[in-house]
């Protein structure tokens, strides 16, 4: 997939959410708390600035890390970390805010827009928006060009006080895809299908062979067949559940279209063309049942999560949105803006040490910046691209990376700080890497994933979406969070329900349609609807036919 771009798109960094390899597991929490390491101090011309991190199970030692100690020496200051467990971030976090003994920078921090005006109006968040214009001009180019971003990072008072970590990812905008084994379907003399009408009977004709004709999982990468079905209906945004037409926002699970919905995937449960464990199984079973020719479609959005048996792999492709009875054939579009921030500069820090710290984000916001905090010095882990290499968009490439050495089974490394803080992968830095056969070991995360999507999902989305992030004032805040999470919850379960049949489509209907209205639907559409702003236009968002040629001709 390639985003359309005008000119002031052109040299555009960064966009939301890639491969998700991220933080896991966490070193051991340092011994020194921000109160004995921060302090605003100096030595020797040396600015020491506490920062706190939780750095993935992978890095051995942040302080001896060989990242740290390159920017130590680049920006000239010593960084005491603050280090706390990925799983008690936000915890640790809050507690040290309400301390008053916080450190000068949260580096990899975990703040909703809630805490960041929280904390902004509190006056321990300093706003960033001159810091940025003056001190990181890459970073501020990108806030004012990359889609979405100005809209995510501002304050509704129209500062910037916290700054997300800023990844393009193309396949994670469509990760709602089904894989389908195209080998059955040659072995029995069948199709692809590309309507609700003929999915339905290539279903029943590979159950008539003996193959589980469609599976899922309830802790996969979207693996729920639920979204990629309901998209033939009426639009399924996989989340919030709203639909954007004209700027104005409906709920999509009580519309006429959703019960068609529901009624099209209750025949495939009740027929045994939808695995009854699809909604109950982990997606270990699914990888068995995958590695022994067992299942015949899968819905997932990574494929090397399916699947890791190479003598099978080029079996597997994803198949395209099917349209339904009424011509609707949409793919979710995941908004490549992210929900929340990571970085955040406090009262406690000098003029100095703001300067130094946005002087690194304009490195870091930077193709070599960004390939040089991930996976550090060149030579064990990357190197640059040799002259004539090419990259996923078939120009030039920059970086010609080791990813399968990088991440061997969980090791260790000491080189890199691995998308740990406000990070920037961006289009650039993205598109530039070297380019591999996508059925390659190393092609699977990257080269195949880019062409499913090109080919299969990229453009398939409404023209605009709600976004991926908003603000909901502070005073709201606590109610719109009461709204989300019962309507949220209500509509899984009844769908679930209904699906499986426990609850009746002809009879139960109206009752949970009354239900979700009861749980305040009005009034969360209108917070909603107010702190939109604008959608997100998804429009720009493209295949690009060069690009799939490109990437077929790896094979």
């Amino acid at each position: 997939m390639k985003r359309k771009t005008s000119k002031k798109f052109v040299s555009s960094a960064g966009m939301a959410a890639v491969l998700v390899f991220g933080v896991t597991a966490c070193s051991s929490p340092s011994s020194n708390s921000p109160a004995n390491t921060s302090s605003n101090s100096s030595s020797g011309g040396v600015t020491a600035v506490s920062m706190f991190a939780s750095p993935g199970g992978d890095i051995i030692n942040l302080n001896t890390n060989w990242f740290t100690k390159y920017v130590e020496k680049k920006f000239n200051i010593k960084i005491n970390w603050v280090q706390v467990p990925s799983s008690d971030v936000a915890t640790k976090q809050s507690l040290l805010l309400s301390s008053g003994d916080y450190p000068d920078v949260f580096w990899s921090g975990s703040f909703s827009n809630a805490d960041v005006l929280k904390y902004s109006q509190q006056g321990i968040l300093v706003p960033l928006n001159d810091l940025i214009k003056q001190y990181a001009p890459n970073l501020e180019k990108a806030i004012q060009t990359d889609p979405g971003l100005k809209q995510d990072v501002t304050a509704p008072d129209g500062n910037i006080y916290a700054l997300p970590g800023y990844n393009y990812c193309f396949h994670c905008m469509w990760s709602s895809k089904l894989w389908i084994n195209s080998a059955l379907l040659k072995k029995y003399g069948l199709q692809v299908p590309t309507t609700t009408q003929a999915f339905t009977q290539t279903l029943e004709a590979l159950k008539q062979h003996g193959i589980t004709p469609l599976t899922g999982d309830t802790d996969g990468w979207n693996g729920n067949p639920t979204t990629f079905l309901m998209n033939s209906f009426i639009y399924d945004d996989g989340s919030d559940y709203f639909d954007v037409n004209n700027g104005k926002i409906t709920f999509a699970p009580i519309q006429d279209q959703w019960k068609q919905g529901l009624e099209y995937i209750h025949s495939l449960y009740t027929q045994g063309l939808l695995d009854r464990q699809a909604f109950s199984q982990k997606e270990s079973i699914v990888d068995r049942e995958v590695a022994q020719n067992k299942v015949a479609m899968v819905p997932e959005g990574n494929f090397a999560a399916v699947t890791s048996v190479p003598s099978i792999i080029k079996n597997w492709a994803t198949m395209a949105p099917l349209k339904g009875p009424n011509g609707v054939q949409y793919a979710t579009f995941y908004s490549p803006v992210p929900s929340g921030a990571s970085f955040a500069i406090t009262n406690k820090a000098s003029k100095t040490e703001e300067i130094q710290m946005m002087k690194l984000l304009n490195f870091i916001w930077t193709p070599e910046g960004t390939q040089m905090l991930d996976f550090g010095p060149s030579g064990k882990y990357w190197t640059p691209a040799k002259k004539g290499q090419l990259g996923l968009d078939g120009k030039q490439a920059l970086f010609n990376t080791d990813w399968n050495k990088f991440y061997n089974g969980g090791s260790q490394q000491n080189e890199g700080w691995d998308q740990m803080g406000p990070i920037d992968q961006s289009e650039i830095w993205r598109n530039g890497g070297v380019a591999v056969p996508p059925y390659s070991p190393s092609g699977l995360t990257s080269s195949l994933l880019q062409l499913e999507t090109e080919k299969n999902y990229a453009g398939h989305q409404p023209p605009e979406v709600y976004p991926g992030n908003v603000w909901i004032p502070t005073a709201e805040n606590q109610q719109y969070a009461m709204y989300q999470t019962n309507i949220d919850n209500f509509v899984n379960q009844w769908t679930s329900e209904f699906i499986v049949g426990s609850k009746s489509i002809d009879k139960d209907w109206n009752t949970y349609v009354q239900g979700v209205e009861n749980l305040g639907l009005d009034q969360y559409i209108k917070m909603s609807q107010s702190a939109m702003g604008k959608p997100f236009d998804t429009s720009q968002y493209q295949p690009d036919p060069k690009d799939v040629k490109f990437l077929e001709s790896l094979k």
